[in-house]
């Protein structure tokens, strides 16, 4: 028997997603009123990766059983300290610039050994043609360890950037010590048929998850994610799902096959990557569709018989729209099969088997590390509608009732031809001799004993809103009220670092965050002051950065002009208790860019923080305090 049973996908060279952020978003870089500034840097070279050997790429490949690398790692030592360029932006914050070319690459996957960002740094990779655009990657997307991956660009050469907040620069840590080069084996060996080509990769044979066959299956869908993994030798990709437990709790259990872990060696688990929402809106093809990303996972379980791999994810935003797949312990076949998977790394397809499924009674040879399975071990489905193909490892098998009850191992295949394919029984999984391989102590860690269990929507738990209050120079302000209004009304002060937190709100509710001012007016407020907003009117010395033109508007007109010297001047002298407005202190959103700095007004920065149907916790909801009539730095922000 030829057992062609595909264990992952190959060489790769395009898959790009947005890690849930907004990419309307721009990278400072790329925002049209900064393109003078930027003009000098763009000019500077690149820095030149050493381009693999692609022979001796190809004598290793050969000698696996089964092929499964479509990336080469490069080494590499790049930091924010070392090499690339800082551009100083009008806002007084500043933004790092690193060119990387690794020549002829199809696309490079940017690995980091840490990243430590302060509240408010974004980080970004892009390529040269901004079709690609990857971030912001905010602080929240870190894991515990600081590893981090950018998931595959597809060209040779890309941008790293880092927007750092005003009077950070110097606090983050960006280490990028690894830089995999995705090649396509089938221009060394032609003769190999299952090379991959990532996005618009798989055989045309294979069914996209939107189309009719699978509209029924629009929940389920949900649940699968396409997994880029990273190994200590290169990268490759499986599928996999989210999986239900008996409390019907968020922890992000995911399922899929054990074969993946050992595709190469020393798996890197805390830089895996799993796409979820990676799909074509209807059933007609079209431009790469975005996804949305969490990286780094944990161990927890697997087996070699059954070819099993239960992992825990890092946090899975809420707004991602996963589902918690259900399962069954059933030991009676499915009457019907289906799998949803990513085959080649390509967009979500559908797969169905009509018929019922079968007990494969015949050990299986999968070759070398890959083991045997004995027999009975394993569901034999063969697909009516779709196929599989390399990267489809790990996919759940659903029964008639939409439940789970195995991940796909294997099969025999012949390009879009499929005679057999073999999934790894759950019910067979779920005991084991310890925690370490089976199921049973994550997805009934009630101890229940259930047969089956309903998958769920994942569950809305309370979010918070925090974030830090700072001078518009840098110094954190204490005793700051910050109120919240929506569906709920409450006050909290910022503590002796500048923070605030809202904890234990209603999910899916709509709130704004407002700091309210606070202190003297006279605080920071002289003759000199009035000096320099004087100077300023008549174009003698131009008041910058912005924030010092906002600050000297103390009537809050929209404009400086000699009313506002008149009004300070009241404050001084004592005829006038306080300004106008009523206001000491005046704050804005942190991460404000300024289109014309010499004209602020023009696109004022928000006062407050607004959220629409806030379904997880945020965090970095910083503002920046300005001190009203102060214009040369000496107020106390601590008054």
């Amino acid at each position: 028997m030829l057992i062609r049973h595909r264990l992952t996908a190959a060489f790769l060279w395009l898959a790009v997603g947005l890690f849930a952020q907004n990419n309307s978003v721009l990278p400072p870089g790329l925002m049209p009123q900064y393109s003078a500034l930027f003009s000098q840097n763009n000019s500077v070279s690149p820095i030149l990766l050493k381009q693999p050997d692609l022979a001796q790429i190809k004598a290793e490949d050969d000698q696996q059983d089964q092929q499964a690398r479509f990336a080469a790692p490069i080494s590499t030592q790049i930091n924010s300290k070392n090499a690339g360029t800082w551009t100083p932006l009008p806002d007084s914050s500043q933004v790092w610039q690193c060119h990387i070319k690794a020549p002829n690459a199809l696309a490079l996957i940017l690995l980091f050994q840490q990243v430590v960002l302060p509240e408010g740094g974004k980080l970004y990779a892009y390529d040269l043609a901004h079709t690609r655009i990857r971030g912001p990657i905010t602080r929240e997307q870190i894991g515990a360890t600081g590893r981090f991956t950018i998931g595959t660009l597809p060209s040779d050469e890309v941008v790293l950037e880092y927007h750092a907040p005003a009077y950070t620069k110097g606090t983050e840590i960006i280490l990028l010590n690894r830089v995999d080069y995705a090649y396509n084996l089938a221009l060394l060996a032609e003769e190999d048929p299952f090379a991959a080509s990532g996005f618009g990769g798989s055989l045309s044979c294979n069914v996209n998850v939107n189309c009719p066959s699978g509209s029924n299956w629009q929940t389920e869908k949900k649940g699968v994610a396409r997994i880029l993994m990273i190994f200590s030798g290169g990268s490759a990709w499986c599928s996999g799902t989210l999986i239900a437990n008996t409390g019907n709790t968020g922890i992000p259990y995911f399922l899929t096959a054990h074969h993946c872990q050992i595709l190469l060696s020393n798996p890197q688990f805390d830089q895996w990557s799993f796409d979820f929402n990676y799909e074509f809106a209807s059933c007609a093809t079209g431009p790469e569709p975005a996804y949305q990303t969490v990286v780094g996972c944990t161990r927890m379980s697997f087996r070699l018989e059954t070819d099993f791999l239960l992992l825990r994810l890092n946090p899975v935003p809420t707004n991602f729209n996963t589902y918690f797949n259900g399962w069954t312990r059933s030991t009676t076949p499915a009457t019907t099969a289906a799998f949803i998977h990513h085959p080649q790394g390509d967009v979500k397809k559908f797969s169905m088997d009509n018929g019922a499924a079968v007990s494969h009674n015949q050990t299986i040879n999968w070759g070398g590390a890959f083991g045997v399975s004995p027999i009975n071990t394993h569901w034999k489905v063969t697909p009516d509608v779709g196929i599989y193909e390399p990267g489809s490892s790990g996919c759940p098998m659903f029964d008639q009732s939409k439940k789970v009850v195995g991940q796909l191992h294997g099969g025999v295949s012949n390009g879009c031809n499929v005679t057999a394919a073999y999934f790894g029984m759950l019910h067979l999984s779920w005991d084991g001799t310890s925690s370490t391989n089976r199921l049973k102590d994550y997805l009934d860690p009630a101890n229940t004993n259930v047969t089956e269990m309903n998958g769920y929507t994942q569950p809305a738990a309370p979010v918070g809103i925090s974030g830090n209050i700072k001078s518009w120079w840098g110094v954190n302000m204490p005793n700051v009220r910050v109120a919240i209004s929506g569906v709920l009304a409450d006050t909290v002060t910022t503590d002796g670092q500048g923070n605030y937190a809202f904890q234990s709100l209603a999910p899916g509710a709509n709130y704004v965050v407002t700091p309210l001012t606070k202190g003297s007016p006279l605080n920071g407020v002289d003759a000199y002051d009035l000096i320099l907003i004087s100077r300023h009117i008549l174009n003698l010395e131009p008041l910058t950065p912005a924030w010092k033109i906002i600050a000297g508007d103390v009537n809050e007109s929209g404009s400086l002009t000699t009313f506002d010297n008149v009004e300070s001047r009241k404050v001084i002298l004592g005829t006038l208790p306080t300004f106008a407005s009523q206001k000491a202190w005046r704050y804005f959103a942190a991460d404000a860019i300024f289109a014309n700095p010499d004209n602020p007004f023009a696109n004022m920065p928000a006062s407050s923080a607004t959220f629409t149907n806030l379904s997880q916790s945020v965090t970095g909801v910083n503002f920046f305090g300005v001190k009203v009539g102060d214009v040369d730095k000496s107020g106390n922000p601590g008054q």
